[in-house]
C-alpha cells in the first residue's frame, strides 16, 4: 500500500536514491549525488516540509519536491519535480503525489500554484491539467550555438562578481534599491561610454563596449551594416543613459518586474544573481538578470540570463534590451552562454537572443493553478 511522508522524515540517501530512480529515463540525465541535492534544495528553495515521497512498506518509490514563498503580495508554490520510479509507473503514484501536494498547498493558504513541464511530456501534462493546472505560456531554455557545454547554478561555486562588477565604479556595487525602486537620481551620473577608459580590460569589454564583431572584424557572419547599427545605437545609448549594478532583489523592487513567472527565473531563486539596470533620467528604463558562474580555480564558466525587461514607459525598447544583452553577454570569451525559462510571449527578447546565436535547447510548458476559494469551485 501506497503511503506519503514528508521528504523531512526521508533520510538523504533515499531522497537521493528516489531522485534518480524517479527520473530515469527522462527526457534530460538528471542523475545527481547529495551534494548536488542539497544545493539545489539551497538555491531554488524547496522545503523539505513541504516536499513529500510515496513509500510502499520502506521503500520510497515516487516524489514531489515543492517549494512556497511570497510574489507579488500572493503566496506561490512551485512543483519543483515529479518523479515515480519505473516499476511503479502507471499505477496512479503520479496522481496521488499531485492531489496530496494540492492538499499542501491548501493548508499552506498558497494563492497560485505553479509547474512545468517539458512540452513533449504529454502524459504529464495531461496529469496536471486533469487536477486544475492550466498551460499560460511556454518557456524556452536557449544556448548560445558553438559555446561551451552548458553549466548551471550548482556545477559552479555560486560566486557573482567579476569582469562585469569590476568594471562599474564603487557606488555601482552596492544599489541604493529603494533609489532604484523610485526612479531616483542617486546613481544617475556618469554614462557607459565615459566609464570605459577607468575599467580593467576584461571588464571594458564585458560592459557596453562593442564587441569585435560590431566594430566590424570577422565574427562569422555579420554584416557590415550591423556593425554599424549597433556602432550608432552604443552611442546613443551612451549619450541617453547609465548603467548601474545590483542584486538580483533590486530588479524584483522596479514597478515593471514581472512578479508572477517562472520560479526558477525570479529573483528569489537567483541568491547569487546580478541585475544591470539602465537609467534614463534617473528613473529606470530596463534591467537584465543573470548569473554567472565560476569554476573552482576562479575561471568564469558561464553566463546564464534569466531576464531582460525593457519598462513600459520607454519610448526604444529595442535599444535599451540590446545594449543589455551586449553588456552581460559580452567579452567573455570560451564560456558558455544560456537564457533559461523565457516566455516564448517575448518574441521582442527571442528575437534579439536569435540574433546573438542562441537556439532553443529545450521547450517547457509552464501551468498555474487557482488556489483561491474562488478557483476551487
Amino acid at each position: 500500500m501506497i503511503a506519503i511522508r514528508k521528504l523531512s522524515e526521508c533520510t538523504l540517501d533515499q531522497a537521493v536514491q528516489v531522485w534518480n530512480d524517479g527520473f530515469s529515463g527522462y527526457f534530460v540525465d538528471m542523475t545527481t549525488n547529495p551534494g548536488a541535492y542539497m544545493t539545489r534544495q539551497a538555491y531554488e528553495q524547496l522545503s523539505p516540509q513541504h516536499s513529500i515521497v510515496a513509500f510502499d512498506g520502506e521503500q520510497p518509490v515516487g516524489f514531489v519536491l515543492n517549494g512556497i514563498r511570497m510574489a507579488g503580495g500572493r503566496k506561490i508554490s512551485w512543483n519543483g519535480g515529479t518523479g515515480v520510479i519505473p516499476a511503479y509507473r502507471g499505477q496512479g503514484v503520479g496522481r496521488k503525489l499531485i492531489e496530496a501536494s494540492l492538499d499542501i498547498y491548501r493548508e499552506e493558504g498558497v494563492d497560485t500554484a505553479t509547474i512545468e513541464a517539458f512540452a513533449d511530456n504529454a502524459p504529464a501534462i495531461a496529469l496536471y491539467e486533469s487536477v486544475g493546472y492550466v498551460t499560460r505560456d511556454t518557456v524556452l531554455v536557449l544556448r548560445k550555438a558553438g559555446g561551451a557545454a552548458g553549466v548551471g547554478p550548482s556545477e559552479g561555486t555560486g560566486e557573482s562578481r567579476g569582469a562585469l562588477g569590476d568594471a562599474l565604479p564603487p557606488a555601482a556595487a552596492e544599489t541604493d534599491a529603494a533609489a532604484v525602486r523610485a526612479g531616483g537620481s542617486a546613481h544617475a551620473s556618469g554614462g557607459s561610454a565615459a566609464r570605459q577608459a577607468d575599467a580593467p580590460e576584461e571588464g571594458r569589454r564585458g560592459h557596453g563596449a562593442l564587441s569585435a564583431a560590431e566594430a566590424g572584424q570577422p565574427d562569422g557572419g555579420r554584416s557590415a551594416g550591423r556593425a554599424k547599427a549597433a556602432a550608432a545605437r552604443h552611442n546613443d545609448a551612451a549619450g541617453r543613459y547609465t548603467l548601474r549594478h545590483g542584486t538580483a532583489r533590486d530588479a524584483g523592487l522596479l514597478p515593471f518586474y514581472p512578479a508572477l513567472g517562472a520560479w526558477r527565473g525570479h529573483w528569489a531563486s537567483l541568491t547569487a544573481g546580478e541585475s544591470l539596470f539602465m537609467l534614463e533620467d534617473g528613473k529606470p528604463a530596463g534591467y537584465a538578470l543573470y548569473m554567472r558562474v565560476y569554476e573552482a580555480s576562479g575561471k568564469l564558466a558561464g553566463v546564464t540570463l534569466y531576464q531582460c525587461e525593457a519598462s513600459p514607459d520607454n519610448r526604444d525598447p529595442e535599444t535599451v534590451l540590446r545594449t543589455l544583452l551586449e553588456t552581460v553577454l559580452d567579452g567573455y570569451g570560451e564560456a558558455s552562454f544560456s537564457a533559461s525559462h523565457i516566455p516564448s510571449s517575448r518574441t521582442d527578447l527571442l528575437r534579439l537572443l536569435e540574433e546573438r546565436g542562441f537556439e532553443t535547447a529545450h521547450e517547457m510548458v509552464w501551468m498555474t493553478r487557482d488556489m483561491t476559494e474562488e478557483g476551487r469551485a
